[in-house]
């Protein structure tokens, strides 16, 4: 039986632009259910899909912001395969089949119904945690329980289907789900003071944690894969030749404490104890581990010291999504505006590089709530390398998934804010030589390249450079735009 699996993650409508060095753990992890029930199946990246000849299975994994390119794939190669089985976030719409001619779809985690699928033949009736069609009508079967043996995720560390794999930022899980198992107070009728500080369950049925996330109705409370199998993978990873390593976590913090109250005290003997044998990879190895999201209540000096003794100069991320205190809380975030102020200032203090979320027409977003995070915004400044702003968009299984975007003037105010902010910021790598790991020709001007900063995810556009792709240079920033800077190799 011959099987591929298409990697659609962070696509859109096909033009995967700021985003093309970062290689999900979603595609490897099926890659890696199917080599250990005895398949054969490669990844083929979506911005290398060409063509295909004929195919018994294909896998997409995809974002539910993924759709429109998503469609056209599936309408390209309906009539060369037998089956097309969509996966990833885009699955958790249990109507996803009625929009892409998909033929089963799997709902959150793939580790227990991709097996059993396997064992079925792929034959979906009665298999928990899918939707499928039969005789002309989508059917969803009820969904599967959250998984609780970690032991249960075994990634494929055969890395080479991404020839980017070098320069890519290369997604390991450390983390399922995430401790905030607060619920949006938009939403309550009647206040009873439960999810305070997290509970399990909600007299309203209010899906658990910020409204528009999807991660604990999906995956539940956090989870932590065990410290040697995350070692290990590692450096299978290291020894194929990747050069970029994160750690990723819907909350690095919530490692080693499994948890579904977002203040519970963080384990730093669990932290420690992992990130120590990380570095000792990333000196063996010549690369970077690098971590990714922390919640900012979590985050104190000590975790501080702990993440630049092991990782060096690393860039972490915090939500904050609105600067107003009160809009926050009826969010449903763990986390208030000063818990990520005091965050940025202690990353400032030991030389981490901080980059804050926020979200513009969300559920709830009022005149005050933008100017106050338009405020907000201004004060982080001193002490951040970047703001990312998204539209809010409602996704399936999340607290806010029947909302529509609330955008106003107020809200494209918080987006233009953001835009001149990280202008500002960026001006000051200028005259800079910062190490670039040269990762491919440049999208127009093939005598230029695309390379990143190894610490970040931060675009570098090095002119002249194409001739080095697959090495380290060192490159003076000549230019800074908004969301990427250019230079040129030192000495050139």
């Amino acid at each position: 039986m011959s099987m591929i699996i298409i990697d659609c993650l962070a696509v859109g409508d096909g033009k995967k632009l700021l985003t093309r060095d970062v290689i999900g753990a979603g595609p490897r992890t099926v890659k890696g259910i199917l080599e250990s029930e005895g398949f054969k199946v490669k990844i083929v990246p979506y911005e290398d899909f060409k063509s295909i000849d004929r195919e018994d299975i294909v896998f997409i994994s995809a974002m539910s912001s993924d759709i429109r390119a998503v469609k056209k794939l599936v309408d390209k190669i309906r009539m060369k395969v037998d089956k097309i089985i969509l996966g990833g976030p885009i699955a958790n719409d249990l109507n996803i089949l009625n929009k892409v001619n998909a033929d089963i779809s799997i709902v959150g985690e793939a580790e227990l119904t991709l097996r059993e699928l396997i064992k079925k033949d792929f034959n979906p009736e009665g298999v928990k945690g899918v939707t499928y069609w039969k005789d002309f009508k989508v059917y969803n079967n009820p969904l599967r329980e959250v998984l609780k043996d970690l032991s249960l995720i075994t990634p494929s560390t055969k890395i080479k289907d991404y020839k980017n794999y070098f320069s890519a930022r290369v997604y390991v899980e450390v983390v399922r789900g995430c401790s905030n198992f607060k619920r949006a107070l938009l939403l309550c009728k009647s206040y009873c003071g439960k999810c305070e500080r997290g509970t399990l369950s909600c007299p309203q049925h209010i899906n658990p944690g910020c409204g528009f996330c999807s991660v604990p109705s999906v995956f539940g409370y956090a989870k932590s894969r065990d410290e040697d199998t995350i070692v290990e993978e590692i450096e299978e990873l290291l020894k194929e030749g990747v050069k970029r390593i994160v750690l990723s976590a819907p909350d690095f913090l919530d490692y080693g404490r499994d948890s579904y109250n977002p203040y519970e005290p963080v384990n730093y003997e669990a932290i420690e104890s992992l990130l120590s044998r990380c570095k000792e990879l990333s000196e063996r190895f010549n690369s970077k581990i690098l971590i990714e999201n922390v919640k900012a209540n979590l985050f104190d000096e000590r975790v501080a010291k702990i993440i630049k003794e092991y990782l060096g100069s690393t860039t972490i991320y915090i939500g904050c999504e609105s600067g107003d205190k009160e809009h926050c809380n009826l969010l449903g975030r763990p986390s208030e505006p000063r818990d990520v102020l005091k965050a940025v200032k202690i990353a400032k203090k030991y030389n981490l590089k901080a980059q804050v979320y926020f979200i513009y027409g969300l559920p709830g977003e009022n005149e005050r709530s933008s100017r106050n995070t338009i405020r907000f915004m201004h004060k982080l400044k001193p002490y951040i390398d970047k703001i990312t702003v998204y539209k809010f968009r409602p996704l399936p299984m999340s607290a806010f998934q029947n909302f529509k975007p609330n955008v106003t003037k107020f809200s494209l105010k918080i987006k233009e804010t953001a835009r001149r902010i990280n202008l500002e910021i960026k001006r000051k790598y200028l005259g800079k030589r910062l190490e670039v790991i040269i990762a491919e020709k440049h999208f127009n001007k093939k005598e230029d390249a695309v390379g990143y900063l190894k610490d970040s995810g931060l675009l570098v556009v090095v002119k002249d450079g194409a001739k080095y792709i697959g090495e380290v240079k060192k490159v003076r920033i000549k230019k800074v735009y908004e969301k990427y800077l250019e230079g040129v190799i030192d000495g050139s």
